[in-house]
């Protein structure tokens, strides 16, 4: 077992599961499970991509960059395939200790060179907020036109920042964003 059982929680490699206290919660199940899921349609898979880019990523002022960031490794994963299937983009994902009370691990995966950020912007519909840090959000509707595509991007927005609590012991579901564009696009 790794470093990381001194603080309790005992992390592996982002491909196998995470366990706090010996099982994980309702709601990493559900995103462990979700993160298998690869839709078959190319349609599909962008808009997932750009439920995830828009609740966790962000391009750099200075170069260009798009980036995510997640504590999640289920979304770096997910994230990374999706890349690699639907933009046919090969990228690493970078794992650092978590700063913050030293849990866990924070996941980084960068897209740096110039004309594969242009394509996935330009595939996922998603425009840069400058007056926000780079954040990225939907231009318009198009990538969730038809019912499936809506599934993924809802799919791919709980997976960025969404929670559900284990229905046996009362229901809640949600999904945090940061800006009424991001809410309004999950409408």
């Amino acid at each position: 077992m790794e470093s990381g059982l001194s603080t309790g929680i005992w992390k592996k490699t982002p491909s196998e599961k995470e366990f706090r206290g010996g099982r994980m919660s309702f709601s990493s199940e559900v995103k462990e499970e979700l993160s298998r899921h690869l839709p078959t349609a190319r349609h599909c898979q962008i808009a997932e991509t750009a439920a995830i880019l828009s609740l966790c990523g962000q391009i750099s002022e200075k170069d260009g960059t798009i980036r995510i960031q997640t504590e999640n490794a289920y979304v770096a994963r997910k994230y990374f395939t999706l890349l690699q299937k639907t933009f046919n983009i090969d990228t690493e994902i970078a794992i650092r200790e978590s700063s913050l009370l030293k849990k866990g691990n924070v996941y980084h995966i960068e897209i740096t060179d110039p004309l594969q950020v242009q394509n996935v912007l330009q595939g996922t519909k998603l425009s840069v907020n400058e007056a926000d840090r780079g954040t990225l959000f939907p231009e318009n509707g198009l990538i969730t036109q038809q019912n499936c595509c809506k599934r993924a991007f809802v799919r791919g927005a709980f997976l960025a920042s969404g929670s559900i609590s284990d229905p046996e012991k009362g229901y809640h579901f949600e999904i945090v964003c940061a800006t009424p564009q991001q809410a309004e696009q999950l409408r």
